[in-house]
């Protein structure tokens, strides 16, 4: 791929030194199917049967529903949201392999996210030693007794303080020899009306937002003086994009996989008071409100969520609009509000952990959650359709039709309308707004740039020497355009499979390649002949566009009165029809 410094050399040192099945299987439950292939249920798009496939011997994944696939570097850059450089790097660091040092020179962009990631590890670093500090963190220690968490907690989050000031932070990083591009794009500092930089954190407690991956990537301030804003966040940066990003998803991961659901909570401290009380399959909007992407990113480790959002009419408003992002999403919903308007953090230590988890295990499916909360709007005749309608719309995103039977009956029964004419007015409902897209579309499945026949003819000079050297000899030297086919066909030539994904730069022929090297040919009917039906077409193909190439270039030589040019082309094209039927001939039938 292009758009990085990295030679094929370390690029393929990397990969040979990482085995995608590993890669793929830390996130991923991957079952064998077929000799050397394993399946799984895709982390890209909704599907209730695995169409997800990795190829151990070409090291290579591919998914047959969305069409996403490509080496364990592209899994982690779709799966983590990384960059090219940043997934090399983090299996070359799983490797043991020293990548050389980017320079602004190497790639502008790829830099300054370099940069941004070590000045946050600084940044979260300093916060730390602030909150330590015997007489400049006392502020924050003594908060976060009040919060009554286990120093563990404090320590696995990485919390820190800022106290009052206007270059706490500015100060130590310029000490550290950081630049002032650097500090300016990070978030973290503004500029005063005379030009210069300052603190955007003073007096705050500080939380560390990671990314998939560990990295830090920006931070949550909850105030410890007189702020109206009592919590406020890092800006957007290049390394941070609030709607793709979760806080507490990196140290949930494995939890959530083992749980099999995740619990989903709006604030800093609701998370950190579970994972206090031991419950770790917890994640955190902090505040903002769940997106389409937040909830795809959710899809990919488990198939269940049940939201605890705050127990007040805020709360409750912010869980409802969740349940229709998370459903379109393919995530089972459950919901719950806490009693009193508490939220998770006062419920826990109020009552227990345990308390908590029987609540969980109560949470109620979204349609009754929903009916239930939209209380006095229930009432009447008018409300209770509202409402009816408002889940329709929820109800809609999904693609499966015996969850949403059950749904609908569901919908009837909480609130008091006949089954029948609850289902035929979502019928109705659904064919009106048939040509609408749905509120909360995750992950689209385009239409794929290439034929079956031209997968599966791929996939047969991947696995057979003697067709592979065949289409050589046949198509070495045949001009036939740009389209992906094509492009798997010259790279397959000139340099075999091996690096045919670093020869490729087209996303549409990296995605044939993949899905070719993933196949099951046991399920294709004589692919061989199918092999050999293809190698004549696309050589009759590149005839017949010839001839008619020709045939312009004839017309243009008569209207010009060329005679010399025009006997010249004519000449061409009785060569062209001669080999058009000494081909057709040879091959009339298949070998």
């Amino acid at each position: 791929m292009a758009g990085h410094k990295y030679s094929r050399d370390i690029v393929a040192e990397v990969l040979a030194a990482n085995d995608i099945v590993d890669i793929v299987g830390a996130a991923l439950e991957l079952k064998p199917s077929g000799t050397g292939r394993l399946k799984a249920l895709c982390p890209f798009h909704h599907e209730k049967t695995p169409s997800f496939m990795v190829n151990r011997q070409r090291q290579i994944f591919h998914c047959f529903g969305c069409g996403k696939g490509g080496d364990a570097v592209g899994f982690l850059m779709e799966h983590e949201g990384l960059s090219f450089v940043e997934a090399l790097k983090k299996l070359a660091d799983r490797a043991g392999i020293r990548l050389p040092a980017l320079t602004e020179r190497d790639d502008k962009t790829e830099y300054l996210r370099t940069q941004l990631l070590e000045f946050n590890r600084f940044a979260g670093r300093h916060y730390r030693e602030l909150l330590r500090h015997p007489m400049r963190g006392s502020a924050g220690r003594q908060y976060l007794k009040t919060r009554q968490l286990k120093d563990e907690t404090i320590q696995k989050f990485n919390l820190g303080y800022i106290p009052e000031g206007w270059s706490n932070l500015l100060d130590a990083a310029r000490e550290q020899g950081f630049k002032d591009g650097v500090l300016e794009a990070s978030g973290l500092f503004k500029r005063g009306d005379g030009g210069r930089l300052y603190d955007f954190f003073r007096n705050r407690l500080m939380f560390p937002i990671e990314d998939v991956s560990g990295n830090v990537v920006a931070f949550g301030g909850r105030d410890m003086g007189d702020s109206p804003a009592k919590y406020i966040n890092s800006p957007e940066t290049p390394v941070y994009k609030k709607g793709r990003t979760l806080y507490g998803l990196y140290r949930a991961r494995d939890a959530m996989r083992r749980e099999k659901f995740a619990i989903l909570v709006e604030g800093y401290f609701d998370l950190l008071r579970c994972f206090d009380a031991g419950i770790e399959n917890v994640v955190a909007t902090c505040g903002t409100a769940l997106t389409p992407e937040q909830a795809a990113l959710i899809r990919r480790y488990v198939p269940e969520v049940v939201i605890v959002y705050d127990g007040d009419a805020a709360g409750i408003q912010a869980a409802v609009k969740a349940t229709g992002i998370l459903s379109a999403a393919g995530l089972t919903v459950r919901a719950m509000a806490l009693p009193d308007n508490q939220d998770p953090d006062d419920y826990i230590k109020a009552q227990s952990a345990e308390a908590f988890r029987d609540l969980l295990a109560q949470a109620q499916d979204f349609v009754t959650f929903y009916a239930r909360m939209s209380g006095a709007r229930t009432a009447t005749i008018e409300g209770r359709s509202d409402v009816a309608r408002e889940l329709f719309e929820i109800l809609r995103g999904l693609d499966d039709e015996l969850r949403i039977d059950q749904y609908v009956k569901r919908i009837a029964q909480e609130l008091g309308l006949t089954e029948w004419a609850c289902r035929s007015e979502f019928n109705a409902f659904r064919r009106k707004s048939a040509r609408r897209p749905a509120t909360a579309e995750v992950e689209s499945i385009k239409p794929r740039p290439f034929s079956r026949d031209d997968c599966v003819f791929v996939a047969v000079l991947l696995t057979n020497g003697p067709l592979l050297s065949k289409a050589r000899e046949e198509l070495e030297d045949t001009p036939f355009g740009e389209t992906p086919l094509a492009q798997i066909l010259r790279a397959l030539f000139q340099s075999g499979p091996e690096t045919l994904l670093q020869d490729v730069e087209d996303e549409a022929a990296r995605q044939l390649f993949a899905a070719a090297a993933t196949m099951d040919l046991e399920s294709v009917k004589d692919p061989e002949t199918l092999a050999l039906k293809q190698i004549s077409r696309i050589q009759k193909d590149s005839l017949r566009s010839r001839a008619e190439d020709l045939m312009n270039k004839i017309r243009d030589a008569e209207r010009a009165k060329d005679q010399d040019r025009m006997m010249e082309l004519v000449a061409q094209k009785a060569a062209l029809d001669k080999q058009s039927k000494r081909w057709d001939t040879v091959h009339s039938r298949p070998a």
